[in-house]
């Protein structure tokens, strides 16, 4: 009986007294850091990614990720026990001023006589989306948009394509950002 007691007890106490599993670090901070990494496969920076790409792409868009707090880090493991912001302008953060959200709009319209006219422009934006850059501008081309174009960091990045002909409209976005050893990357092209 006795043992029986004990272990009920130490069944319950296993339930109800387990401490929960801490985050490392708020989202914020898990994209900052995956980033940096160049998002390495890991199930922290796939959430870090999806979460960094559900915020870009409705309209308005949001910023691709907020201000890092290491709210979830307790004091003991050194971080400010939900005080304080990460400082992205100290010189080790500079990866981060390289991130950018990039927009292609596209559209076309038939001119009387002319045949199909098209316009079309790519804009890059700060991390804030907030200062923005027209990288391309076209109106009245007499044919579609080029299959690439370079952006302000020097990469090469291919354009989106049609997804069915006939198609005369199209908005797309997408993330370029560099790791802390200065290497550029971007997300795929995300369509709405």
């Amino acid at each position: 009986m006795k043992r029986q007691a004990m272990a009920a007890a130490m069944g319950a106490m296993a339930v109800f007294g387990t401490p929960k599993k801490a985050q490392a670090y708020d989202i914020d901070c898990a994209i900052m850091l995956c980033m940096a990494g160049g998002f390495p496969p890991s199930a922290v920076c796939a959430r870090a990614y999806s979460t960094m790409i559900r915020r870009i792409t409705p309209w308005p868009s949001l910023p691709p990720f907020g201000v890092c707090t290491f709210a979830d880090v307790p004091i003991e493991l050194g971080g400010p026990g939900g005080e304080g912001e990460l400082d992205t302008n100290l010189p080790e953060y500079e990866w981060l001023n390289r991130t950018h959200v990039i927009w292609f709009t596209v559209r076309s319209y038939k001119k009387d006589d002319d045949g199909r006219v098209w316009g079309w422009s790519i804009k890059s934006c700060d991390r804030e989306n907030r200062i923005c850059t027209y990288l391309q501008r076209v109106n009245g081309a007499d044919r579609p948009w080029f299959d690439t174009f370079v952006s302000q960091s020097g990469q090469e990045i291919d354009l989106p394509t049609r997804q069915r002909s006939g198609e005369y409209s199209l908005r797309s976005i997408m993330i370029e950002y560099g790791d802390y050893e200065g290497n550029m990357d971007h997300s795929e092209w995300f369509s709405y």
